[in-house]
């Protein structure tokens, strides 16, 4: 599905402006701000946030279950990768959310 555009904020200058975004490899929405050429990042869609919380989840359920059987058990790569997903999500957020107050 493509992206629509998105209104969003410069986390450098504050400037507003409308624009459509491109996607980061992790799936993050990029966008240029036209009034100081700086590079936003913006949150995940809904759809990236969802399936990276459902991946967390059965990833978790299934290190503790490998735990409780007596095995050693971790993330691996991709694993690591949605964990630092859904961090990054949510200090953008924060961060988009307290320029827009």
């Amino acid at each position: 599905m493509a992206l629509s555009q998105i209104n969003a904020i410069c986390t450098s200058c504050k400037h507003q402006f409308t624009s459509l975004p491109e996607r980061s490899f992790l799936g993050f929405q990029k966008l240029n701000c036209p009034n100081c050429g700086e590079k936003v990042v913006y949150p995940l869609t809904n759809g990236y946030r969802t399936a990276y919380w459902v991946i967390f989840t059965l990833m978790s359920v299934f290190i503790i279950n490998a735990w409780l059987n007596g095995a050693t058990a971790g993330p691996n790569l991709f694993g690591i990768a949605v964990i630092f997903a859904l961090f990054r999500d949510r200090s953008i957020r924060k961060q988009i959310e307290s320029l827009s107050t």
